[in-house]
């Protein structure tokens, strides 16, 4: 899929991004407590809309920008680093451009390298901006179109709850330079910004720019939806919702919690008149818990909307009002970066002088996945968990995929892998898989393997995830199939795999690492493994068997990608050594003779369900074999179950083993009960509440339930066999690259369903093997086959 801002790049991508980036003149200014720092950059352009000129700019900054036209917020930015690349975004000015003089605003914010700040965005250590382009007949490439000036009153705090993100803020409104994005603002006393070029400076040089890749984030206003609780009983709070003027009286302290309805990522301004001296204290949160275990690892929580007998708990942003606006022209606070959120509390404390809340506005923001797939069934329990679904991909899809956009938004290679995937059953807009898929390949060490998170500012190993980055791609694969674009990774694959055939035990084990402060070797967040961090028992020796049981499925799954790149000596050999690893591993003390069980190690009593799920991804197991295997150990008290994180491996193996009736949609039920709107991290620490791992439903209804998989490579055809199901009817929608392909399915008799796909032409359909009456015919361009299944 190509929309208008790629057509746009490539049709730009001959401008110039080696040339200056701008700089403060001189040293930046920023609190010692401060873990970034801020300067603002203002231009003046004339734009006459009939005149040949230019409206698209390239951007980039160490670390962050945010780029208003008339103070209108138009894009935030760059995307994020990756290795050694760095982006320039391409920023459309035009719907923003008005006749006649057009005021441009980018607002820089620099991590220090001494900090964490946020954990997963890059920076060198040297504040700056990068700006490429014309707007009508300015060319804001050069210096002196600009003025600029250090942010002095705003520090920028690492945050207990959002320990990983350093955008806490606390910021005096009389020293930031309000109304800066505004006609008429006085910047007499500002300075042109430093030219520095892209070549070695001190020890540090400016990494070389791309175009950015991904399309630009969506920016939609949404409302505030409810009022819950509030202090200040003469006050109309109801009057934020219409959008009418709120004063609060001098000398007081009031506060209102605000419901957005769902949780969502979305930017905050509030527009402020008068008030001198108030302040204005505004927390984002999740839901309504109880007073946590541990900030912010272990929480307590229950039914989410509970106001009564919780409270939000978040990192509050404080804002100093300087008194400066009026009802024409309001002093604005607006959160540098976008807040994770249902709940807000806004709470103000005035001085001698009254303050008039003017507005406050969400503007929602996530990545624009151009959703064409769809479900729809006879339960509305199934509508619901796919609405849900949706709401949380989206709401862990940003400049990368995020483990959870409120406490980390940092992109996890198990979470990722699950999620690009569930987004390949919405939409075939792979451009953020590609990100990611690219993005792991350049982490870590190149020989071995890559990081568990990326791009990140601290390295961290959790080697099974290496394993899952490998299935991502066999994922794309299958669902894309772009071979030009899989052929660069066959290498850093064969790393991967290197580094842990190095590790084989002669009696078939990996042998998994000391943990430490970097290698972690979490498997999942259950609760047996609650003390060992989502580590099972893995004896005196690290004998590990389910990354052993991964690292033959993923050795399976590289011999399909190297058969894809017509590699098929490497795919012989691959599959040969996952053959040769099955019989060593078989024929082990991994598996129990007393229970039939695979242990978690080499020694000791089997302690989970994991080791048998692995077991049957790695098909060490098949048949009737896996299915009473993993009958009898969902059933089996005395196993660590699957959380969330491994459901989506758990189902995938059940399904394979035609353990059709142990699906169990409770843990969904139980969350929809407790009136979550986004699925949970897990049932341990309970600390997320929008987590995009829980998100099965988007990979599994559309599998499994309308039964619709690739057959071949890049979609080239499709097997169509509905699983067995005590629904009615169902029907849905699947993306792929030939088009989209239409399934439905109804029940018309005791255990009989007619099943009807519609699909282009170019795309092979391929029936279960359990039809019968098949029928398959192509006109108007569309193929349409219809069969029954018993």
């Amino acid at each position: 899929m190509t929309n208008e801002l790629v057509q746009d790049e490539q049709n730009l991508t001959g401008e110039d991004l080696t040339g200056p980036w701008f700089g403060l003149p001189g040293k930046p200014l920023g609190h010692p407590d401060s873990v970034a720092t801020t300067t603002l950059f203002r231009a003046k352009v004339h734009f006459e809309p009939l005149l040949d000129g230019g409206t698209h700019l390239y951007v980039a900054a160490d670390s962050r920008y945010r780029l208003t036209v008339n103070g209108e917020l138009l894009a935030a930015g760059p995307a994020k680093p990756s290795g050694g690349t760095w982006y320039a975004d391409l920023v459309d000015l035009g719907p923003a451009l008005v006749l006649g003089e057009n005021i441009i605003g980018i607002e820089v914010l620099s991590y220090s390298v001494a900090t964490l700040g946020n954990a997963s965005v890059p920076r060198t250590g040297r504040p700056g901006l990068f700006v490429r382009g014309m707007i009508g007949c300015a060319d804001l490439s050069r210096s002196a179109a600009w003025k600029c000036a250090p942010v002095r009153g705003r520090r920028f705090h690492q945050g207990r709850n959002t320990l990983f993100l350093g955008n806490q803020e606390t910021v005096d409104g009389g020293t930031s330079e309000t109304g800066w994005q505004r006609h008429g603002f006085d910047d007499s006393d500002w300075s042109a910004p430093a030219v520095e070029s892209q070549e070695p400076f001190s020890t540090v040089a400016r990494p070389p720019l791309s175009p950015r890749p991904i399309p630009h984030l969506t920016l939609d206003p949404v409302p505030v939806q409810e009022i819950v609780t509030a202090t200040g009983e003469a006050l109309d709070w109801y009057a934020l919702l219409s959008g009418k003027p709120l004063e609060v009286p001098a000398d007081t302290d009031v506060r209102v919690d605000l419901d957005a309805g769902v949780l969502m990522t979305a930017f905050l301004a509030i527009g402020i008149d008068g008030g001198h001296g108030a302040t204005l204290e505004l927390t984002a949160a999740e839901c309504y818990e109880q007073e946590p275990t541990a900030v912010p690892w272990l929480r307590r929580k229950g039914d989410r909307t509970d106001y009564v007998n919780g409270d939000l708990h978040g990192d509050p942003d404080r804002y100093g009002i300087a008194g400066t606006g009026t009802p024409e022209q309001p002093e604005t606070y607006s959160p540098y970066w976008f807040r994770t959120f249902r709940y807000l509390r806004l709470r103000i404390t005035t001085a001698q002088a009254p303050v008039r809340i003017q507005s406050l506005s969400l503007t929602r923001t996530h990545y624009p996945l151009d959703i064409s797939g769809t479900f729809a069934s006879s339960s509305a329990r199934d509508r619901a968990l796919w609405e849900v679904s949706v709401r949380t991909l989206l709401n862990c899809m940003h400049e990368t995929f995020e483990d959870c956009p409120f406490y980390e938004q940092l992109q996890y290679a198990m979470d990722t892998r699950a999620e690009a995937l569930f987004s390949l059953h919405l939409s075939s807009d792979d451009r953020l898989i590609k990100r990611a898929i690219e993005d792991f390949a350049a982490s870590g060490d190149p020989t071995g393997l890559t990081e568990s998170r990326s791009p990140s500012v601290e390295p961290q190993f959790i080697p099974g995830f290496s394993l899952y980055w490998i299935r991502m791609v066999a994922d794309h694969v299958d669902h894309i199939g772009d071979r030009s674009f899989t052929e660069r990774f066959i290498g850093r694959i064969d790393a991967v795999l290197g580094w842990y055939g190095d590790r084989v035990s002669e009696d078939g084990f990996v042998i998994s690492p000391e943990d430490n402060g970097t290698v972690w070797n979490f498997v999942d967040w259950t609760d047996r493994w609650r003390f060992r961090r989502g580590v099972p028992d893995l004896g005196t020796r690290n004998a590990n068997t389910i990354a052993t049981f991964m690292y033959i499925a993923a050795l399976r799954a590289a011999a399909s990608i190297a058969q894809f790149c017509d590699r098929t000596g490497l795919g012989l050999e691959y599959t040969a050594r996952a053959n040769a690893l099955t019989r060593t591993i078989a024929a082990g003390p991994a598996r129990d003779e007393n229970t039939g069980y695979y242990r978690d190690t080499d020694t000791g009593r089997p302690e989970s369900v994991h080791a048998q799920v692995w077991a049957v991804l790695a098909g060490a197991v098949s048949g009737e074999e896996a299915a009473d295997l993993l009958r009898r150990a969902t059933s089996d008290d005395t196993l660590a179950p699957c959380s969330y994180a491994a459901t989506l491996d758990l189902f995938d193996a059940l399904r394979t083993a035609q353990v059709h009736d142990r699906i169990d949609w409770k843990p969904w039920e139980d969350m929809l009960a407790m009136n979550l709107t986004t699925w949970e991290e897990d049932t341990v620490s309970q600390r997320s509440d929008c987590h995009a791992w829980g998100s099965v439903p988007l990979q599994h209804f559309p599998r499994y339930i309308l039964g619709l998989r690739p057959a071949a490579a890049g979609f080239a055809t499709a097997l169509v066999d509905p699983a067995p199901s005590d629904l009615d009817w169902a029907k849905g929608t699947v993306p792929t690259p030939h088009g989209p392909v239409s399934v439905s399915w109804q029940r018309t008799g005791p255990g009989q369903r007619t099943v009807t796909v519609c699909a282009p032409p170019a795309l092979g359909l391929k029936p279960s093997d359990a039809a019968t009456d098949v029928t398959e015919m192509l006109e108007n361009h569309q193929r349409t086959l219809t069969f029954t299944l018993p």
